[in-house]
């Protein structure tokens, strides 16, 4: 485990989550503008915010990596923001599968104070039906397959973030 506290102070730790999460990105993308044409929902484009907002704190991470609570507060933002994309994911598998009923209106559903559809609509307009999304690999939907790729770097962010608690109490 002291392996990975120093691979976290590491730029290489920063750079592995930010290809991550831009990756995730991209696959989103894909599938929407690419041959299949995938419109997303509400759901969808709060969990691309979330993700977007993990990697604003991952670049923080990665410009402070060496620096102990800048590099600390940089992962307890980020696993916030993935633990926020985690949850509304699992809100939308729960639609997707029927077992929550939901009332997904039309549009992104983000703040007046930030209307990121509004403000950035390629990548947050929300023009998609809830409890649709696009089969993947393996025969998973996106939203299952989302439940995976967000909880394993989630858990290694938290790994992470608990290895440096022995740390702060010495500072």
């Amino acid at each position: 485990m002291n392996k990975l506290y120093k691979f976290a102070e590491t730029p290489y730790f920063w750079l592995t989550g930010l290809f991550y999460l831009l990756l995730m990105e991209g696959i989103a993308l894909f599938y929407q503008y690419g041959p299949g044409m995938w419109y997303p929902c509400a759901l969808c484009v709060q969990v691309r915010a979330w993700v977007a907002g993990a990697i604003i704190f991952a670049l923080l991470g990665l410009i402070k990596a060496k620096d102990f609570w800048w590099r600390w507060m940089a992962l307890t933002l980020t696993i916030s923001m993935m633990a926020g994309a985690l949850y509304t994911t699992y809100y939308a598998y729960g639609v997707e599968q029927g077992t929550v009923i939901s009332s997904c209106s039309m549009g992104a559903g983000f703040p007046q104070f930030m209307p990121l559809d509004q403000w950035i609509p390629f990548l947050f307009e929300a023009q998609g039906m809830c409890g649709q999304s696009p089969e993947m690999l393996f025969g998973f939907s996106m939203v299952e397959a989302l439940l995976v790729t967000l909880s394993l770097p989630l858990l290694v962010l938290i790994s992470a973030w608990a290895l440096h608690l022995p740390k702060m109490n010495k500072n």
